[in-house]
This record gives C-alpha cells, sequence and structure tokens, in this order.
C-alpha cells in the first residue's frame, strides 16, 4: 500500500507536492530497510517507540483538558515531551541559550556541530486550555525560564514566528534547523526555506490517533535526529531536498522548451490569419512587440489552467464537476493531442480555438455569471440545466481580454493549437530515446512555475525582411532558449560553418 501522509503537512511546499505524494516513499525505502534489519536484531525502530507513546499522549491530553495554570500545564506537558524527543533521537535537556543582544530563548533540546556551533534547537510552545492554536503564533511564557531568571519583556511579547525570524534565524550564528513542539503538532522549520514560510508540520492527535503504521514511518523518517542533522554524512532531509528539485526541474526544463516553441506556433499563426483571412498588413516593430506579449500572455493562460486543474486542494478548478470536466476544462483537451487530424476540415477547423475562448471567458467572467438572470439555471450543450459547477471570477490581467486584443481578432487552426497542447502535455524525448512521458503538473511548485514564468520574460519575436541564419560561438553548446544571434545570407562568410539553422521570416 502506499505511504500515508495524512497528519502530515508540507506547508507552502517544503517538498514539491507531487514529489511528497508520489516519489518520497520509494526514497525512503532504504530507510524503512535499515530499521527492519535492527528490528530484527532487537532494536526498537523510532516509529515503534512513537506507537508506543500513544497512551501517554492521550493521557497528558486529558490532563491538560482539566488544567488552567500554566506552570502546571507546562509541567504536564514537558512530561510528555521528555519521553517524545528521545523517541526521535533528541536528549531532552531544557536549557537557555543566548542570542544576540544578551536575549536568552528557553529550549529544551539540541543538536551541535562539532565546532560546538548550533546545529538545531528545540523550543516548547504552551496553547491555552481547550485550544489548538498554531505553535508559531504562540508566545514564550515565563514558566519556560529557569527559576530564578528574568525573561527579557521583549521575547515574551513576541510570537514564536517572530522570535524565530527576527532572533533566531537573525542571529549572527543561528542554528539551521528550529523544531517547535506543542501539545497538538510538531513545526519543523530549515533557515534555507523559513523566508518563504515553507515548513513540515505534523498533527500529533491525527497520527498518534490513527497509529497508523506507514505514517509512523514516514513522520519518524522525516523527524528523526538521524534524518536531520545525522553524526556524520549528508542528512536525509537534504538528500530528499535534493530529489525533489531534480525532479520538478526536468519537468519545469521540459516545459520552458515547450513554450518556446508554441510562442513561435501562435505569432506565427497570428501573422497568417491576420494576413490571409483578413487581409490586415502586418509589420513593424511594435506590432511585433505586442504580438510577443498577447502570445506569452496566452500561453500563461494556459500553463495557468494546466496547473490550476491539476491541483485541486487549491479549491479553484472544480475538477469533481463532470459538467466542468468533460465539457470546459484544459484537462479535457490534453486528449486532442492524440488524436489524428486526418481531413482539411479538422486540420483547419476552429474547434480547439473555440474551446478555450470559452474557457478564458468563463474563469474571467466566473461561472455562473454574474449578470445571469436566474441563478438556477445555465446552458450546457444548448439546454437548460441546473448549476453543476460554480468557478470564481479571475479579474486578473492574465485572463483579461482586453489584454489580448490583437489575439481577439486572430483564430487558431486546430493543428497548430493541437501542436501546442502536444508540447505542454508531454515531455521532450529523451536523448538516445522516443519515448516522451505525460507532464505532471501537480510536480510543479510554486518556485518552479516561477521559473518556466522568467525563463520567457526577455524572450522577443521580430518581423525579418530577409531570410536569416542563427548564428553562435563556435565553443558555446547550443541553447535554444539563450539569447539568438541572426545574420543576413550575404554576411554568412563571415562566419564558420560548424552549425546553422535558418530561419525564414514572415
Amino acid at each position: 500500500m502506499p505511504i500515508d501522509l495524512t497528519g502530515i503537512a508540507n506547508e507552502n511546499e517544503f517538498y514539491t507536492h507531487h514529489y511528497l505524494s508520489a516519489i518520497l516513499e520509494n526514497d525512503l525505502k532504504e530507510v524503512f530497510e535499515k530499521w527492519r534489519f535492527r528490528e530484527e536484531e532487537g532494536v526498537r525502530p523510532p516509529y515503534a517507540s512513537l506507537r508506543h507513546l500513544t497512551r501517554e499522549y492521550f493521557d497528558m491530553r486529558s490532563l491538560l483538558e482539566r488544567e488552567r495554570r500554566p506552570e502546571e500545564r507546562m509541567a504536564i506537558q514537558s512530561e510528555f515531551t521528555g519521553s517524545l524527543l528521545p523517541a526521535l533521537g533528541y536528549d531532552y535537556s531544557p536549557q537557555l541559550n543566548e542570542v544576540d543582544l544578551g536575549l536568552a530563548v528557553p529550549v529544551i533540546g539540541e543538536v551541535t556541530k562539532p565546532n560546538g556551533a548550533p546545529e538545531l534547537w528545540i523550543i516548547e510552545a504552551l496553547d491555552s486550555p481547550g485550544e489548538a492554536t498554531d505553535p508559531l503564533q504562540l508566545s514564550l511564557v515565563g514558566c519556560q525560564f529557569p527559576e530564578g531568571s528574568t525573561p527579557d519583556p521583549t521575547l515574551l511579547g513576541l510570537s514564536l514566528e517572530e522570535v524565530i525570524s527576527s532572533k533566531i534565524f537573525g542571529a549572527s550564528e543561528p542554528p539551521r534547523w528550529v523544531m517547535i513542539v506543542s501539545d497538538s503538532q510538531i513545526a519543523l522549520l530549515d533557515r534555507g526555506k523559513w523566508n518563504e514560510k515553507r515548513l513540515l508540520r505534523f498533527d500529533l492527535p491525527e497520527i498518534l490517533g490513527r497509529r497508523e503504521p506507514s505514517t509512523l514511518r514516514a513522520m519518524a523518517a522525516l523527524v528523526h535526529r538521524d534524518s536531520v542533522c545525522p553524526d556524520e554524512g549528508v542528512s536525509l532531509l537534504d538528500t530528499l531536498d535534493e530529489n525533489s528539485h531534480r525532479h520538478a526541474f526536468a519537468v519545469s526544463e521540459d516545459l520552458k522548451y515547450a513554450l518556446r516553441e508554441a510562442i513561435e506556433l501562435l505569432g506565427n499563426e497570428a501573422v497568417y490569419y491576420l494576413r490571409e483571412v483578413v487581409h490586415e498588413k502586418v509589420y513593424g516593430r511594435d506590432l511585433a512587440g505586442q504580438l510577443t506579449v498577447e502570445c506569452l500572455r496566452y500561453m500563461y493562460r494556459l500553463l495557468f489552467l494546466f496547473y490550476i486543474e491539476a491541483r485541486p486542494e487549491l479549491g479553484y478548478a472544480p475538477m469533481k464537476a463532470e459538467a466542468y470536466r468533460l465539457g470546459y476544462s484544459i484537462e479535457s483537451l490534453r486528449d486532442v493531442e492524440l488524436v489524428k487530424l486526418t481531413t482539411e476540415e479538422s486540420k483547419n477547423g476552429y474547434f480547439i480555438h473555440e474551446s478555450l475562448k470559452l474557457l478564458f471567458d468563463l474563469i474571467y467572467s466566473g461561472y455562473p455569471p454574474a449578470e445571469s438572470g436566474d441563478a438556477q439555471q445555465q446552458v450546457l450543450g444548448g439546454s437548460p440545466q441546473h448549476h453543476v459547477f460554480t468557478v470564481p471570477p479571475l479579474k486578473s490581467h492574465l485572463f483579461d481580454p482586453g489584454r489580448t486584443s490583437l489575439l481577439n481578432r486572430v483564430k487558431f487552426r486546430n493543428f497548430v493549437l493541437q501542436r501546442v497542447i502536444e508540447l505542454m502535455s508531454l515531455s521532450r524525448p529523451g536523448r538516445g530515446r522516443n519515448r516522451r512521458g505525460r507532464i505532471s503538473y501537480s510536480q510543479l511548485g510554486v518556485n518552479q512555475l516561477g521559473a518556466v514564468y522568467e525563463a520567457l520574460l526577455s524572450y522577443q519575436g521580430f518581423f525579418a525582411e530577409t531570410d536569416l541564419y542563427e548564428v553562435k560561438k563556435a565553443d558555446e553548446a547550443y541553447n535554444e532558449l539563450e539569447t539568438a544571434y541572426f545574420v543576413k545570407a550575404e554576411d554568412l562568410h563571415k562566419w564558420k560553418r560548424k552549425r546553422s539553422l535558418t530561419m525564414t521570416g514572415t
């Protein structure tokens, strides 16, 4: 059975969503196998230690429900925490750790580097009775400090999120990791990811209450000391992070190339339609610039839709509604790239164009449309039906039809948009093989999506007045995403002819 991550929150994509749900299990097999061997030798594995704490945990929760005094609540909670940390490979050792400006923060455990520099701090968070507050929003309380010490009022007035951001990670010699432990959660923070508030959360009532073996194994693997900051070698979490980036990078690199080619296809098709169908004159630097921007915007619309439909947990695209999924969605058009266009009508028709136009309008205006007179009726396939899905209007520049005034006068033929959808649906053929895989947009994180976007910002089309040849430096590998240099045919003698690409302008 696949690994069950219920109760483990991958907040703001500490790892890419697809990696955690589809690939992580395979990358943890070696850890699980090592634990199995140790268990056969009589050594209790970490996940078994967690499972053994279940009764003690819920006894602690029961006592906290009846206690109101902070000092007593902290004593009750700390007794359990003193059992939890060793189960995860950490020593329970309450102490004060200094940060800059003479401030001291109470920690209940730490890991240091061989030179004594801080590597990980563990901080306890005390919640109010009957609450389940995000531990990052809680504040330190006086009873967490050793008897006889005077807590700095500055620290007590800040949330733990503020303490970590400004005092701990902002210190001159900060730890790499901070772990927050409350009666309801464990939160693991990496200083390198904290600017984007990316973290892992572990819901203790959910995980310890269900006692699902695969969830306990996953939690132990992700938060155990041997995984976070081992005595020797690279940490497991860093290895997982590298694997996560590698998978996402491969997808985003494919998309960069796909979007570049797709923009050229759209631009050339727009020029064809304006010249040959509506008989407009098409030339000039300003028009080329406008066409470039609008083709970029068109492709970003498609990219947004592919992404948002692949992430139903974001709650925007109604992919569970059959009427939307089969009648409107971009996902329904991904199957079009498999259809052979064998007739002139199928090649040169505008079915895909009209479908995308309808979808773009639906996203921008929302559904049902605000001006609809009857909130219980809609027209799907030409017949009134009850509303079966809703889409909130997205009044952004991306889908604003006023931002594509040039392309609004254009219709893209089926064979062109089929190629565009193919480019965005399938990975590039690998070196030495022709097999292509279906791109999983759920594998893309926000960072990777941004990288795809940024890679095309410098893209600029132009109208060539004559045949041009693309050239490059002899000692550089050709990369179609890099800045291109063009020369006229009469200037080719100035260049050493090793590899050239003929670019016929329109």
